[in-house]
């Protein structure tokens, strides 16, 4: 069969304005998605970065010896925007004649809007 010379071919100018709609709808929830990765794996980083340097810091604290109660914080120079926070405070149980000390040590980034914190009892 042969088309006439009054049928057009090729897409109407609606058609195509949907297929673009879709491309960009398609196009943005993929940004999205790989911004939301992004985002992820940077405080995955960011957690590890603070676990690693919260047993660092409670290791030396450790082997250093215990102080007496007190509060202590600083900053990490090697990683900017990483504070600690040590508390150190006695837990005597007079019932049983035990004395122990609990150390608490926070580690926060992001201006203080995330944190991680670990502690330990020493029974020295």
């Amino acid at each position: 069969m042969r088309a006439s010379r009054n049928s057009a071919c090729g897409f109407t100018l609606l058609e195509v304005m949907v297929a673009v709609g879709l491309l960009a709808f398609a196009m943005v929830s993929i940004l999205g998605i790989v911004s939301h990765n992004i985002n992820l794996a940077t405080r995955s980083t960011n957690y590890l970065i603070a676990t690693s340097l919260a047993d660092d810091l409670a290791s030396r604290i450790d082997a250093e010896g215990l102080p007496s109660a007190s509060e202590r914080s600083g900053k990490f120079e090697n990683y900017p925007g990483f504070e600690w926070y040590v508390t150190v405070s006695p837990y005597n149980l007079t019932q049983f004649e035990a004395r122990m000390t609990i150390v608490s040590v926070l580690i926060t980034w992001n201006d203080g809007e995330e944190s991680y914190e670990i502690s330990f009892v020493d029974s020295g």
